[in-house]
């Protein structure tokens, strides 16, 4: 039997399918897009994301991700107004992929529009670019009636790592009504090693919500601020178990011998993650006074459990030798 190659696409034949009645056909013509060149590919490309049948759109929202530049940029940016959801959404995940310079004029113009998604989308397609004239209309859009909006400017602001919107960073942290926002602001303090962001992030571990607390618990290990093991100490008694989780990682970072205890306790927690993560905690400290609990610990009923129970056992007995 022999082999069937198939033909690559030619540019004739996509350029009569895309003007092809059947809106599959169509579709079927955008997808074939991919195997032609940039400069031949770009414009039908943007002809076709005005196509009167969505999935159309669609799909040639989704494919320009293949591609950059200005004239992209535009059309997806116009594509954010589209009159069908999942044209519009694809524009907008497309567009967060763009990590073309030339494109952040196109993305600050697209700032100026009144409408939430396209201005929420806009901050999202301009993060990564970090561009310093993005800082103010970042800092207004905190201010946004909108929490999607806040919440891609805290993004924004948090990507440009200037110490002049800490104060900003810190105030959405802590008083924002949303609590996605709060979270993200939270997250956004990692990049800091201010006290005043510290204190944030302490107040952060007795947010309303148990995710900003998760989130407070997790940045606070990445920052390695020892000022704040107290407050994860109490934090490893939260409600939630994937706070406590956290808690019991940031306290191992900070290698304070304080948690020992509250860490050994936790061994005996009905959680295997957080049991698992507090051994790990333990091996991190690395206090002999952690080996009563964790010998307790030798046979539990997880492998996983077991294996970083025996490894924090061994750190201490290797610490404690050399």
């Amino acid at each position: 039997m022999g082999l069937i190659f198939e033909e690559e696409p030619d540019l004739s034949d996509i350029i009569e399918r895309l003007n092809d009645e059947d809106s599959e056909v169509r579709r079927v013509a955008v997808m074939d897009l991919r195997e032609l060149d940039e400069e031949e590919a770009i414009p039908l490309a943007i002809k076709a994301i005005k196509d009167p049948d969505p999935g159309v759109r669609v799909e040639a929202a989704q494919l320009m991700d293949e591609y950059t530049g200005v004239e992209i940029a535009e059309a997806l940016v116009g594509a954010l107004s589209d009159s069908d959801e999942s044209v519009r959404k694809a524009a907008a995940t497309t567009l967060a992929e763009n990590k073309n310079d030339e494109a952040g004029t196109v993305f600050l113009k697209a700032l100026e529009d009144v409408d939430p998604f396209i201005k929420a989308s806009s901050l999202r397609a301009i993060r990564a670019l970090r561009l310093p004239e993005v800082q103010g209309p970042a800092l207004v859009s905190l201010e946004h009636a909108d929490a999607s909006v806040r919440r891609e400017a805290v993004g924004v602001l948090a990507y440009l790592k200037n110490d002049d919107v800490l104060i900003a960073l810190m105030n959405s942290a802590r008083k924002d009504s949303d609590e996605t926002v709060r979270k993200v602001a939270m997250g956004s303090l990692i990049f800091s090693k201010n006290e005043k962001a510290t204190e944030t992030l302490i107040d952060g571990l007795k947010d309303e919500n148990w995710q900003v607390r998760e989130e407070s618990a997790f940045v606070i290990g990445k920052v390695g601020q020892s000022a704040a093991v107290n407050a994860l100490i109490d934090a490893m008694n939260d409600e939630y178990w994937q706070v406590r989780v956290k808690a019991a990682s940031s306290l191992g970072s900070l290698k304070d011998p304080a948690a020992v205890d509250v860490l050994g306790q936790a061994l005996s927690f009905n959680i295997s993650n957080l049991r698992k993560e507090a051994a790990a905690a333990l091996g991190e400290i690395c206090s002999p006074d952690a080996l009563p609990f964790l010998e307790a610990a030798k046979d539990d009923v997880d492998p996983d459990v077991r294996k970083v129970v025996q490894w924090a056992i061994d750190q201490i007995n290797n610490g404690n030798r050399e």
